[in-house]
């Protein structure tokens, strides 16, 4: 077509087309070439062929640079391709470009997030990283935004080549509520998309046995009307295909309960409590099956709330955990689709060869008497025994399992120890005293948190060499670091009460976060644990 245009230029289209096709010849010489044959008739003809014909990316590019780089309007306000690296394409000009790649954990019902710009001319060129970059088979979701703040409609491109991932799925999305003996399935919220357009979704009444199978449709959503026999109480393993993989439905996704009714008790037995709590005259202290959601949102430091046990090293390394690796949770607790839950820790042996040590609990939890709320670690600040986040008390429950009982892990320990045994790396440990230096400290600090590796700090005793009245600080606990601050000359420690309030006044909202200037968190904390090096 380009050669065809060209041919006012005083050589045919064959001549034309070989010119062209000169290997290494810069775009800007084909369209100088290009501009020098076309006639005034031509330059309209190209201009309806772009307002009315879809064309590559590349294609549509190259036409409007011939016809002086100007953008035609076109009835799609957005056209991109997808590449092993990400999108490029053409939109409004200096429209914003939101993506997310549903076939991936990090998108399915997830939230869309910017990627990139366009440009004065409405040309676009975005980059996907980690798991979002795309593989054989991936399915990208996006939309542009325009400067006005509208939006053009969600759109979906593919990846060719065979199918390189299998389908993942955000079970935390779906909801089974129980009618007249049948279970509708449905999504939470207003954002439907579970998983990769085309999978198949397989829900398994654990009582029954019956399954349900239904297929995503071309924007990863639930068909209208999807539900099966069933009643209140009832538990669903849910497992994914995407054809290419996982096509018995094997590997499971997790599972989803239907709300109301009781599923039975005490399927794993529970951690015996603290002694603290069965002192003579103590009430009696209950249980309570929770059946909220494993994960909502991830894993964060804010999920993690210490509860009525001494174990703040505990929280304050899973603190420090997740802030500094926030996938490691999903890959270390796994819904096992029956009512429990396992996690995985390691242990080392005299040879320091790691070894996995699974551990299986319930959502059976202890609880306050006469309010129903968790006893110990609690996931976040809802309470409620039916919706509250459970990764962060059930990998509580699961370590005072492995080590013995509630008792065990209440009474002291070491966020160092924690570090270890959660990851299966070695932990370090530095004093913070009279012959460590502020920039020693910081660089400690900052070379850990640059590094993604967690790290912990714990006070001095309570009537050791510090008094920490009106600090809002308190001695002998524990706290996380989630960061640091520089301010000009200042430098500021950033950490989190593992209990989720109690601070210094005057730093923001009482969730437990605040930040120190260096100097004065050197005086009233004593050590830094964090991991070593890789």
């Amino acid at each position: 077509m380009l050669a065809a245009l060209a041919d006012r230029a005083g050589k045919t289209p064959k001549a034309t087309l070989a010119q062209l096709r000169t290997a290494g010849l810069p775009e800007k010489d084909v369209v100088a070439i290009v501009r020098k044959g076309l006639t005034r008739d031509e330059r309209a003809e190209l201009k309806s062929v772009l307002s009315e014909t879809k064309l590559s990316t590349q294609a549509r590019a190259l036409f409007e640079a011939v016809l002086d780089g100007a953008p035609t309007a076109r009835n799609a306000p957005l056209d991109v391709e997808l590449t092993s690296r990400g999108l490029r394409g053409i939109t409004k000009p200096n429209a914003t470009i939101e993506a997310v790649n549903l076939s991936t954990t990090a998108g399915p019902g997830g939230d869309a997030f910017v990627v990139g710009k366009a440009d004065g001319d409405g040309r676009f060129s975005a980059r996907l990283d980690g798991t979002q970059r795309p593989k054989g088979g991936d399915s990208v979701r996006l939309r542009a935004r325009y400067d006005d703040g509208t939006a053009s409609d969600w759109i979906v491109v593919n990846a060719g080549g065979r199918d390189a991932r299998a389908a993942e799925l955000n079970v935390n999305r779906l909801e089974l509520t129980a009618s007249d003996g049948r279970i509708d399935v449905r999504t939470r919220d207003s954002n439907p998309t579970l998983a990769e357009p085309g999978s198949q979704l397989a829900l398994t009444n654990l009582r029954t046995g019956k399954q349900l199978t239904v297929t995503l449709d071309d924007r990863g959503r639930l068909p209208d009307g999807a539900s099966m026999p069933g009643k209140p109480g009832d538990r669903f393993s849910v497992a994914i295909s995407a054809c290419v993989h996982n096509r018995a439905f094997k590997d499971l996704e997790g599972s989803v309960t239907v709300a109301g009714g009781e599923r039975p008790s005490n399927l794993v037995p529970t951690p015996a409590l603290h002694s603290d709590e069965l002192k003579p005259k103590k009430p009696t202290i209950p249980k309570a099956t929770f059946s909220g959601p494993l994960f909502l949102n991830g894993a964060s430091a804010s999920d993690v709330h210490q509860g009525m046990l001494a174990n703040c090293y505990f929280p304050a390394a899973i603190g420090a955990l997740v802030t500094a690796r926030p996938g490691l949770m999903q890959e270390l607790i796994k819904d096992n689709g029956d009512g429990t839950f396992t996690v995985t820790f390691s242990k080392r042996d005299a040879l320091d060869r790691v070894r996995k040590v699974p551990v299986t609990v319930d959502s059976d939890l202890w609880v306050k008497p006469g309010k129903g709320t968790p006893l110990y670690g609690r996931g976040g600040t809802d309470l409620d025994q039916q919706t509250m986040e459970l990764w962060y008390p059930l990998l509580e429950k699961a370590y005072a399992q492995w080590k013995g009982s509630y008792e065990t892990v209440g009474s002291g320990g070491s966020s160092a120890d924690v570090f270890e045994e959660l990851t299966g790396e070695w932990s370090e440990y530095w004093p913070i005293d009279g012959r460590s230096t502020p920039d020693a400290v910081w660089k400690r600090i900052t070379s850990a948190i640059d590094d993604e590796r967690p790290l912990a700090s714990g006070t001095h005793e309570e009537k050791g060499p510090v008094h920490y009245g009106n600090t809002g600080v308190f001695g002998d606990h524990a706290y996380s670091i989630v960061g640091y601050q520089q301010e000009g000359d200042k430098r500021f420690v950033v950490l989190r009460n593992p209990w989720g309030d109690s601070e210094p006044r005057r730093n923001g909202p009482d969730d437990g976060v605040f930040k120190l200037p260096l100097e004065r968190f050197m005086q009233l904390f004593s050590d830094l644990m964090t991991l070593a090096p890789k």
